[in-house]
């Protein structure tokens, strides 16, 4: 039998379209306005990309924000009536991590000479405003809990994160991202070249799963010799088999059969599969294209076995030479391009500090070369 992929809910291809909506105010973010939404299916049902994608956060956030003025840490305990800065800012590094962007919502005073407070916006739930030519970026950001009901749930505007608008515009969106080529409007994933393995890896999960649970790759070929019944006998036949043997509940069950001789004795048949070597080579490729895309060069950095590895005590000096690497190339620069955004808030909280992260340390009893604050 051949098994077809359901894909309904990809839009293709992967990179979306971006553009303007006659009588919208928000530039569309993919053909459906929907596709951080997708995004956000691939963090969901990928196992291999949600665990990418955890771990990187999880390193960017390290082991907390500081302050580089040590007394004037207080400040980070309240970002806002419910949270910390840290709160906020583990929030946003996994936005970060997932869509390549992260929206925080700014709180200005009444006489709109500082920060009040902030808040971590849902990255996918903020569309960009038509750009100003005058000057060259969205003027207004658009906020919708549901974008695939938005008639429903109706779009706010804010402005954009402007001091200078602050006493007009009180109530303030920072929509970050990285600079790349053509992002005008919005941010890719950084690990946007390894969506369709993503895809992949969701889709033959959910063909595994179907399999086991509809018995849609047979293992067994039985053929009864006494006989050709009516139809309706062979169908109740066929549903008492299927109802006693498919399925994995019933993985591990016997059956017995009672003949008068051995001519007329059933044969059971096993049936190979035919593409079990097929998907242990797949799996390896999709694992390696995935974890490729978002440049971790060691599975030992996801607690993931690799070939020819042991366990990871056993391993131990790769996993720090890996996560050396993995630091220099991939986390610091997260935490340098997330640190600009946060700063300038410190700024006009009006504080005269910056903001630095303390690394995580894989090994507490050991020094591992860079335990220096990301600055």
């Amino acid at each position: 039998m051949i098994y077809k992929f359901n894909t309904n809910f990809v839009p293709a291809p992967t990179v979306p379209n971006i553009f303007k909506v006659r009588g919208k105010k928000w530039i569309s973010f993919g053909d459906d306005n929907l596709y951080p939404q997708y995004v956000t299916e691939l963090y969901n049902k990928s196992a291999i990309n949600r665990t990418a994608i955890t771990s990187k956060a999880l390193n960017v956030v390290g082991e907390g924000l500081e302050c580089k003025v040590e007394e004037y840490n207080y400040v980070l305990n309240r970002a806002n009536k419910y949270e910390s800065w840290n709160e906020v800012f583990d929030k946003a590094s996994l936005d970060y991590e997932t869509y390549g962007g992260f929206a925080l919502q700014i709180i200005w005073t009444k006489d709109a000479e500082k920060i009040h407070s902030f808040y971590h916006v849902p990255f996918g739930d903020v569309r960009a405003g038509e750009i100003d030519r005058a000057e060259d970026r969205s003027k207004f950001y658009y906020y919708s809990s549901d974008w695939k009901n938005y008639k429903k749930h109706k779009p706010i505007a804010y402005h954009t994160f402007d001091p200078d608008m602050a006493e007009e515009f009180p109530n303030q969106i920072l929509y970050f991202y990285d600079y790349a080529p053509g992002s005008k409007y919005y941010p890719l994933p950084s690990y946007s070249g390894s969506c369709s393995d993503i895809e992949i890896d969701i889709q033959v999960s959910t063909l595994h799963l179907s399999n086991l649970e509809n018995g849609l790759n047979p293992s067994l070929w039985i053929n009864f010799k006494n006989g050709v019944p009516d139809p309706d006998m062979q169908q109740q036949l066929y549903q008492e088999m299927a109802s006693a043997f498919s399925g994995v509940e019933n993985v591990g069950k016997f059956f017995a059969t009672f003949s008068d001789s051995a001519e007329t004795s059933p044969d059971v048949t096993p049936i190979e599969s035919a593409n079990d070597d097929y998907y242990v080579n797949l799996e390896t490729r999709i694992t390696s294209r995935i974890l490729t895309g978002h440049r971790i060069t060691s599975p030992l950095l996801l607690g993931l076995y690799h070939e020819g590895g042991g366990g990871l005590g056993s391993n131990k000096d790769e996993i720090i030479v890996a996560h050396q690497h993995f630091t220099r190339t991939v986390i610091q620069p997260d935490q340098q391009v997330m640190l600009k955004a946060f700063n300038r808030i410190m700024h006009y909280y009006g504080y005269n500090t910056e903001l630095k992260i303390q690394p995580l340390n894989l090994f507490p009893d050991q020094v591992i070369g860079e335990t220096d604050a990301i600055q």
